[in-house]
Protein backbone atom coordinates (compact mmCIF):
# COMPACT_ATOMS: atom_id res chain seq x y z
CA UNK A 1 0.00 0.00 0.00
CA UNK A 2 1.42 3.38 -1.03
CA UNK A 3 0.81 6.28 1.30
CA UNK A 4 -0.05 9.81 0.19
CA UNK A 5 2.49 12.32 1.52
CA UNK A 6 1.69 15.98 2.02
CA UNK A 7 3.21 18.94 3.88
CA UNK A 8 1.09 21.25 6.02
CA UNK A 9 2.28 24.72 6.97
CA UNK A 10 1.51 25.09 10.67
CA UNK A 11 3.36 28.37 11.30
CA UNK A 12 4.24 31.26 9.01
CA UNK A 13 6.90 33.20 10.93
CA UNK A 14 9.11 31.31 11.38
CA UNK A 15 7.89 28.90 8.70
CA UNK A 16 7.19 25.39 9.92
CA UNK A 17 6.02 22.62 7.60
CA UNK A 18 5.13 19.25 9.00
CA UNK A 19 4.78 16.04 7.05
CA UNK A 20 1.66 13.87 6.98
CA UNK A 21 1.22 10.41 5.44
CA UNK A 22 -2.32 9.31 4.59
CA UNK A 23 -3.36 5.67 4.24
CA UNK A 24 -6.85 4.72 3.01
CA UNK A 25 -8.98 2.06 4.67
CA UNK A 26 -8.73 -1.39 3.07
CA UNK A 27 -12.36 -2.13 3.83
CA UNK A 28 -15.41 -0.15 2.78
CA UNK A 29 -17.19 -0.82 6.07
CA UNK A 30 -14.53 1.22 7.91
CA UNK A 31 -14.13 3.97 5.32
CA UNK A 32 -15.72 6.59 7.59
CA UNK A 33 -13.47 5.85 10.58
CA UNK A 34 -10.53 8.26 10.94
CA UNK A 35 -7.40 7.58 13.01
CA UNK A 36 -4.60 10.13 13.47
CA UNK A 37 -1.33 8.48 14.48
CA UNK A 38 1.41 10.44 16.32
CA UNK A 39 4.89 8.85 16.48
CA UNK A 40 7.02 8.86 19.62
CA UNK A 41 10.31 10.70 20.19
CA UNK A 42 12.95 10.02 17.51
CA UNK A 43 10.37 8.19 15.39
CA UNK A 44 8.66 9.29 12.21
CA UNK A 45 6.45 8.12 9.39
CA UNK A 46 8.84 5.33 8.45
CA UNK A 47 8.79 3.82 11.94
CA UNK A 48 5.01 3.94 12.32
CA UNK A 49 4.00 2.91 8.80
CA UNK A 50 3.76 -0.81 9.76
CA UNK A 51 1.28 0.07 12.51
CA UNK A 52 -0.61 2.44 10.20
CA UNK A 53 -0.93 -0.29 7.56
CA UNK A 54 -2.24 -2.75 10.15
CA UNK A 55 -4.77 -0.16 11.32
CA UNK A 56 -6.02 0.36 7.73
CA UNK A 57 -7.88 -2.93 8.13
CA UNK A 58 -10.17 -0.88 10.36
CA UNK A 59 -10.09 2.71 9.10
CA UNK A 60 -8.33 5.55 7.33
CA UNK A 61 -5.03 6.46 9.00
CA UNK A 62 -3.02 9.69 8.90
CA UNK A 63 0.46 9.77 10.45
CA UNK A 64 1.28 13.25 11.72
CA UNK A 65 5.03 13.87 11.99
CA UNK A 66 5.41 16.61 14.66
CA UNK A 67 7.75 19.56 14.17
CA UNK A 68 11.37 18.53 14.51
CA UNK A 69 10.54 14.86 13.87
CA UNK A 70 11.49 12.94 10.71
CA UNK A 71 11.41 15.16 7.64
CA UNK A 72 9.24 17.93 9.03
CA UNK A 73 10.77 21.33 8.29
CA UNK A 74 11.52 23.23 11.49
CA UNK A 75 13.88 26.17 12.18
CA UNK A 76 16.41 26.03 15.00
CA UNK A 77 14.72 28.42 17.38
CA UNK A 78 14.21 27.96 21.09
CA UNK A 79 10.67 28.09 22.41
CA UNK A 80 9.09 26.20 19.50
CA UNK A 81 9.02 22.81 21.24
CA UNK A 82 6.80 23.31 24.29
CA UNK A 83 3.55 21.40 24.95
CA UNK A 84 1.63 24.59 24.14
CA UNK A 85 3.31 24.89 20.72
CA UNK A 86 2.66 21.25 19.86
CA UNK A 87 -1.01 21.57 20.88
CA UNK A 88 -1.41 24.59 18.62
CA UNK A 89 0.26 22.69 15.80
CA UNK A 90 -1.92 19.59 16.17
CA UNK A 91 -5.04 21.76 16.03
CA UNK A 92 -3.88 23.19 12.69
CA UNK A 93 -3.11 19.71 11.37
CA UNK A 94 -6.51 18.31 12.36
CA UNK A 95 -8.31 21.25 10.77
CA UNK A 96 -6.21 20.88 7.60
CA UNK A 97 -7.14 17.19 7.47
CA UNK A 98 -10.81 18.26 7.84
CA UNK A 99 -11.29 16.27 11.02
CA UNK A 100 -14.65 17.01 12.60
CA UNK A 101 -15.16 17.38 16.33
CA UNK A 102 -15.66 13.97 18.04
CA UNK A 103 -15.42 12.14 14.71
CA UNK A 104 -11.84 10.85 14.80
CA UNK A 105 -9.50 8.94 17.11
CA UNK A 106 -5.97 10.00 18.08
CA UNK A 107 -3.45 7.18 18.48
CA UNK A 108 -0.25 8.33 20.20
CA UNK A 109 2.89 6.28 20.62
CA UNK A 110 4.80 7.10 23.82
CA UNK A 111 5.62 10.85 23.59
CA UNK A 112 2.99 11.04 20.84
CA UNK A 113 0.53 9.87 23.48
CA UNK A 114 1.71 12.62 25.82
CA UNK A 115 1.07 15.13 23.03
CA UNK A 116 -2.40 13.66 22.48
CA UNK A 117 -3.38 13.97 26.14
CA UNK A 118 -1.95 17.47 26.50
CA UNK A 119 -3.80 18.49 23.35
CA UNK A 120 -7.09 17.11 24.66
CA UNK A 121 -6.71 18.99 27.95
CA UNK A 122 -5.41 22.31 26.67
CA UNK A 123 -6.37 22.90 23.03
CA UNK A 124 -9.51 24.51 21.62
CA UNK A 125 -9.13 22.57 18.37
CA UNK A 126 -11.28 19.60 17.22
CA UNK A 127 -11.53 16.95 19.93
CA UNK A 128 -11.29 13.19 19.33
CA UNK A 129 -13.97 10.63 20.19
CA UNK A 130 -11.38 8.37 21.86
CA UNK A 131 -7.66 8.07 22.54
CA UNK A 132 -5.37 5.10 21.95
CA UNK A 133 -2.08 5.39 23.84
CA UNK A 134 1.17 3.44 23.97
CA UNK A 135 2.87 3.61 27.40
CA UNK A 136 0.89 6.57 28.83
CA UNK A 137 2.54 8.83 31.41
CA UNK A 138 1.22 11.71 33.51
CA UNK A 139 4.65 13.27 34.00
CA UNK A 140 7.94 12.26 32.40
CA UNK A 141 10.61 11.42 34.96
CA UNK A 142 13.68 13.60 34.42
CA UNK A 143 16.99 13.91 36.31
CA UNK A 144 17.30 17.07 38.41
CA UNK A 145 20.16 18.37 36.25
CA UNK A 146 18.35 18.14 32.89
CA UNK A 147 16.96 21.73 32.85
CA UNK A 148 20.50 23.09 33.28
CA UNK A 149 21.52 21.59 29.93
CA UNK A 150 19.21 24.03 28.17
CA UNK A 151 21.63 26.85 28.94
CA UNK A 152 24.66 25.08 27.45
CA UNK A 153 25.70 26.13 23.89
CA UNK A 154 24.42 23.74 21.22
CA UNK A 155 27.83 22.61 19.95
CA UNK A 156 28.79 21.55 23.48
CA UNK A 157 25.43 19.87 24.00
CA UNK A 158 26.06 17.64 20.99
CA UNK A 159 29.18 16.28 22.71
CA UNK A 160 27.43 15.90 26.08
CA UNK A 161 24.57 14.08 24.39
CA UNK A 162 26.96 11.49 22.97
CA UNK A 163 28.54 10.95 26.39
CA UNK A 164 25.14 10.49 28.05
CA UNK A 165 24.10 7.91 25.46
CA UNK A 166 27.35 5.95 25.78
CA UNK A 167 27.29 5.82 29.58
CA UNK A 168 23.56 5.11 29.75
CA UNK A 169 23.96 2.26 27.26
CA UNK A 170 26.74 0.78 29.41
CA UNK A 171 24.62 1.15 32.53
CA UNK A 172 21.73 -0.76 30.94
CA UNK A 173 24.07 -3.53 29.80
CA UNK A 174 25.41 -3.85 33.33
CA UNK A 175 21.82 -4.06 34.57
CA UNK A 176 21.35 -6.81 31.95
CA UNK A 177 18.20 -5.26 30.55
CA UNK A 178 17.35 -5.64 26.89
CA UNK A 179 16.58 -1.92 26.80
CA UNK A 180 20.24 -1.32 25.93
CA UNK A 181 19.01 -2.22 22.42
CA UNK A 182 16.71 0.78 22.61
CA UNK A 183 19.71 3.04 23.30
CA UNK A 184 21.44 1.62 20.21
CA UNK A 185 18.28 2.32 18.20
CA UNK A 186 18.16 5.89 19.53
CA UNK A 187 21.78 6.44 18.48
CA UNK A 188 20.95 5.42 14.91
CA UNK A 189 17.76 7.51 14.83
CA UNK A 190 19.66 10.61 15.91
CA UNK A 191 21.66 10.29 12.70
CA UNK A 192 18.54 10.59 10.53
CA UNK A 193 16.57 13.11 12.61
CA UNK A 194 17.33 16.78 13.20
CA UNK A 195 19.43 16.30 16.32
CA UNK A 196 19.09 19.94 17.43
CA UNK A 197 15.30 19.73 17.34
CA UNK A 198 15.24 16.41 19.15
CA UNK A 199 17.35 17.90 21.97
CA UNK A 200 15.07 20.93 22.20
CA UNK A 201 12.06 18.60 22.43
CA UNK A 202 13.64 16.97 25.48
CA UNK A 203 14.62 20.32 27.00
CA UNK A 204 11.24 21.96 26.42
CA UNK A 205 8.38 19.47 26.02
CA UNK A 206 9.74 16.76 28.32
CA UNK A 207 10.42 19.15 31.18
CA UNK A 208 7.12 21.04 30.94
CA UNK A 209 4.70 18.17 30.22
CA UNK A 210 2.63 17.50 33.33
CA UNK A 211 -0.99 16.35 33.55
CA UNK A 212 -0.90 15.07 37.13
CA UNK A 213 -4.24 15.49 38.89
CA UNK A 214 -5.93 16.19 35.54
CA UNK A 215 -6.47 12.65 34.27
CA UNK A 216 -10.21 12.74 35.04
CA UNK A 217 -10.59 15.75 32.74
CA UNK A 218 -9.92 13.37 29.85
CA UNK A 219 -13.53 12.23 29.63
CA UNK A 220 -13.31 10.14 26.45
CA UNK A 221 -12.62 6.39 26.52
CA UNK A 222 -8.96 5.35 26.40
CA UNK A 223 -7.30 2.16 25.26
CA UNK A 224 -3.77 1.87 26.62
CA UNK A 225 -1.06 -0.52 25.42
CA UNK A 226 1.73 -1.25 27.90
CA UNK A 227 4.72 -3.55 27.89
CA UNK A 228 4.82 -6.36 30.43
CA UNK A 229 8.35 -5.39 31.47
CA UNK A 230 8.89 -1.88 30.14
CA UNK A 231 12.08 -0.54 31.75
CA UNK A 232 11.29 3.12 30.99
CA UNK A 233 7.56 3.29 31.79
CA UNK A 234 5.93 1.54 34.75
CA UNK A 235 2.88 -0.32 33.34
CA UNK A 236 0.97 0.35 36.57
CA UNK A 237 0.98 4.09 35.81
CA UNK A 238 -1.69 3.51 33.15
CA UNK A 239 -4.17 2.42 35.85
CA UNK A 240 -4.47 6.07 36.88
CA UNK A 241 -6.29 6.73 33.61
CA UNK A 242 -9.05 4.15 34.16
CA UNK A 243 -11.75 6.49 35.50
CA UNK A 244 -13.90 6.11 32.36
CA UNK A 245 -15.77 2.76 32.55
CA UNK A 246 -15.11 2.10 28.85
CA UNK A 247 -11.34 2.58 29.17
CA UNK A 248 -9.07 -0.46 29.19
CA UNK A 249 -5.45 -1.58 29.38
CA UNK A 250 -3.86 -4.13 27.07
CA UNK A 251 -0.62 -5.67 28.32
CA UNK A 252 1.73 -6.99 25.64
CA UNK A 253 4.36 -9.65 26.29
CA UNK A 254 7.46 -7.61 25.51
CA UNK A 255 10.39 -6.14 27.40
CA UNK A 256 10.93 -3.39 24.83
CA UNK A 257 9.80 0.21 25.32
CA UNK A 258 8.86 0.42 21.62
CA UNK A 259 6.16 -2.14 22.22
CA UNK A 260 4.43 -1.61 18.87
CA UNK A 261 7.37 -3.15 16.99
CA UNK A 262 6.38 -6.67 15.98
CA UNK A 263 2.98 -6.30 17.64
CA UNK A 264 1.28 -4.17 14.98
CA UNK A 265 -1.41 -6.67 14.04
CA UNK A 266 -2.37 -7.43 17.64
CA UNK A 267 -2.51 -3.71 18.49
CA UNK A 268 -4.67 -3.01 15.42
CA UNK A 269 -7.06 -5.86 16.25
CA UNK A 270 -7.41 -4.80 19.89
CA UNK A 271 -7.93 -1.19 18.85
CA UNK A 272 -10.73 -2.21 16.51
CA UNK A 273 -12.41 -4.32 19.20
CA UNK A 274 -12.24 -1.32 21.54
CA UNK A 275 -13.67 1.12 18.96
CA UNK A 276 -16.48 -1.28 18.11
CA UNK A 277 -17.28 -1.72 21.79
CA UNK A 278 -17.72 2.03 22.23
CA UNK A 279 -19.61 2.17 18.89
CA UNK A 280 -17.07 4.13 16.83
Amino acid sequence: MKEEIQYITTNQDPEIKIRVAKFSSKKEEYSSREIVLIPGWLSGIDNYSPLAKALTNYGNVSIYEPRGFGKSITPHKKGLFTPKEYSKELAVVLESLEMEDRNFTIFGGCSGGFQAMDYYLNSKGPKPNALALISPEEKIKIPFWLPVLGWIPSFIMGFIQKLIIVFYGLYLKIRRTKESQNVNWATERMKVNDNWCMRRYVLEFTILYDIRDRQKEIDVPLIMFVGEEDYFVDPDVSKKFLHNPDSEIITLKTTQHRIQKGNEEEIANKTNEFLEKIEI
